[in-house]
């Protein structure tokens, strides 16, 4: 039995195909965008129109009672947060905006487009182990050398407990999928690639956990807009990801049988009503920052993401925004 993992005290700080590439990023880049070929259409530029399936959202009844769900626009909000964006996701517009397009450090966030690129590339059952690579990582999550665990478990712990030592694992073991170089370039140049063509622009990474490369460059990058819209992608697509992110706490089991106890680094994932799945980040570069998707009423999802808050506050932030968008529909429901 290992050791449980750290939280978010140390939190920054059978393939579906498997196609050989060479060194050079613009092959590499045709061919991953072969293998996202049949995800075009959920790939729109944030900047057009983006449109709901519909067999994920049925059309709003044209009662009162379901018009009284639709939120209004959040106004004279004090937050801490540098950036901010809350995005109703079945209305296909932003309730509230602040610095929502400036590219700030995404400190451990990042682990949301690890996560994605891995599920899209590999099942989630296939298994990996452990590489000394990986535990040598900051933080010390518990993971042994050479203990064995399927993509699925590996995503859980990067996610709920910010594991920087399964981020790296799952990147590395897909990584070995894209060809013959360097398994955690390859696979990073993948996060760039799948970012771009999700229409996420302001979105770089240089690595697959989101921690500080010094003490000037961040990890990763991106706008407080396109981290919900990446959450938006990963709800209407994946919500299976996401869905351990719901529990404060859970046991994960390796292919041995030992396990590891782990905590949500979301302090708050049960003050959250109806939790769709979150986020944390933290690191000196990043400051505290924070997304979270959760269902307002009647499928009826809402993403928030708060960057460049506190430790602490990145928490208080979300759930003053919860709450104000909760009371615009109150608002709304008496007008």
């Amino acid at each position: 039995m290992s050791q449980p993992l750290i939280p978010d005290q140390f939190e920054e700080n059978t393939p579906k195909n498997h196609v050989p590439i060479i060194a050079q990023l613009g092959v590499l880049t045709f061919i991953l965008a072969g293998i996202f070929g049949s995800l075009w259409y959920f790939s729109l530029p944030v900047n057009q129109p983006r449109t709901i399936p519909t067999q994920q959202y049925a059309t709003l009844s044209l009662d009162d009672q379901n018009q009284r769900l639709a939120p209004i626009d959040i106004l004279d909000i004090d937050i801490e947060a540098r950036s901010a964006y809350v995005w109703d996701v079945r209305g296909q517009r932003a309730l509230y905006k602040k610095n929502e397009i400036e590219a700030l450090p995404l400190a451990s966030i990042t682990k949301l487009m690890t996560a994605l690129v891995a599920h899209e590339l590999v099942e989630t059952q296939r298994t990996t182990a452990v590489s000394i690579d990986a535990v040598t990582q900051e933080g010390d999550s518990g993971l042994v050398a050479g203990e064995i665990l399927t993509q699925a478990k590996l995503s859980q712990l990067a996610l709920v407990s910010s594991s920087n030592d399964a981020a790296y694992a799952l990147a590395a073991a897909v990584g070995t999928l894209l060809g013959e170089n360097d398994a955690t370039t390859q696979f990073i140049a993948g996060m760039n690639i799948r970012a771009s063509e999700l229409g996420l622009h302001s979105m770089e990474f240089a690595n697959m956990t989101g921690l500080d490369v010094s003490s000037t460059e961040p990890g990763g990058i991106g706008a407080a807009k396109d981290v919900s819209f990446l959450m938006e992608h990963i709800v209407e697509k994946y919500p299976e990801i996401l869905a351990p992110t719901q529990q404060t706490s859970a046991r994960v089991y390796n292919d041995s049988g030992a396990y590891h106890d782990i905590t949500n680094t979301n302090v708050i994932a049960d003050k959250i009503p109806n939790l769709i799945g979150s986020k944390t980040g933290y690191t000196d570069l990043a400051g505290g920052n924070l997304t979270v998707a959760f269902d307002l009423a009647h499928n009826r999802p809402i993403i928030i993401t708060v960057l460049g808050s506190s430790r602490d506050e990145r928490f208080t932030d979300v759930l003053t925004l919860v709450e104000a968008v909760q009371d615009s529909v109150a608002i709304s429901d008496h007008e």
